[in-house]
């Protein structure tokens, strides 16, 4: 399978669910759209899809009525706050968890067609390892891993870094530790995982970086606000931005032909493209 034609693409995966894979993918766009790209999220959390409601929008229809054939991908596209696109999935749809080979390949397709209008394009997959959630990392030019300190969130994201490793086109896998007391905290949490992983796994681990706990990110969401103009101005906002352009790093390593190269990320450290 080939990667979506567009350089800043990023999938956002998790081990479990309740990591804030889902706020790491609406800031990260949030951070493409103040720099003036082109920004879309693709929700492929299939069948429990919250993106909508973490922008503040209401979807009425979803990627489901678009791999059935009853609706032109162009016309599910919604328009959230700071001009940033959504492709909504369906959520409480029961098929759109099993979706058969036909219509995931059409999944695929309609998410290929439509990502090559924009600059930078963001998929936040569901959790765990179904086969839709690799297909969709192996959509993107840049993967992301999303986890928290606790142990069993640890344990499952490595269980996630396994499974994409075993992709050959997913040489390099970026990890981001949320929920951190610290930065130290975060680092921690990643020299662990990279320890173990560069025993049991062929895939590079690099750092994304740690995004602390912050009240703010729980009021945002309460209020389905969960990214607005002044958004990056919080604690936890500040560290999702520096996340988005150190993996601006790696999409800038990728050469033309396809093959992905990956600086060391302590040269990029405080850098923004």
């Amino acid at each position: 399978m080939h990667a979506i034609q567009v350089k800043r693409t990023i999938a956002v995966s998790s081990g479990k669910g309740g990591v804030g894979k889902t706020l790491t993918s609406v800031h990260l766009a949030a951070a493409a759209a103040r720099r003036g790209d082109r920004t879309l999220i693709i929700d492929g959390d299939l069948g429990l899809a919250n993106v909508d409601v973490l922008l503040g929008v209401k979807a009425e229809h979803s990627i489901f009525e678009v791999i059935t054939g009853n609706l032109r991908i162009e016309d599910a596209l919604l328009k959230g706050p700071m001009g940033i696109n959504l492709l909504p999935a369906g959520s409480g749809i029961a098929a759109l968890q099993n979706l058969d080979s036909d219509l995931r390949e059409r999944l695929i397709s309609g998410i290929k067609s439509v990502a090559a209008r924009f600059d930078t394009v963001i998929i936040d997959t569901g959790a765990g390892i179904s086969e839709t959630v690799l297909q969709l990392n192996r959509l993107a030019r840049i993967n992301l891993v999303v986890t928290t300190p606790e142990p069993h969130a640890v344990t499952d994201a490595y269980a996630l870094i396994k499974v994409l490793s075993e992709c050959e086109d997913i040489p390099t896998i970026a990890v981001a530790v949320n929920q951190v007391r610290s930065e130290d905290e975060g680092r921690r949490v990643f020299e662990r995982l990279s320890e173990v992983a560069s025993r049991f796994v062929t895939a590079r681990l690099v750092f994304a970086g740690s995004i602390p706990t912050d009240p703010a990110v729980q009021r945002s969401v309460m209020a389905r606000k969960a990214v607005q103009e002044n958004s990056h101005f919080s604690i936890a906002g500040q560290a999702w931005t520096q996340c988005f352009h150190r993996l601006l790093n790696l999409a800038d390593d990728w050469r033309q032909d396809g093959i992905r190269l990956v600086n060391d990320f302590a040269h990029a450290e405080g850098t923004q493209p």
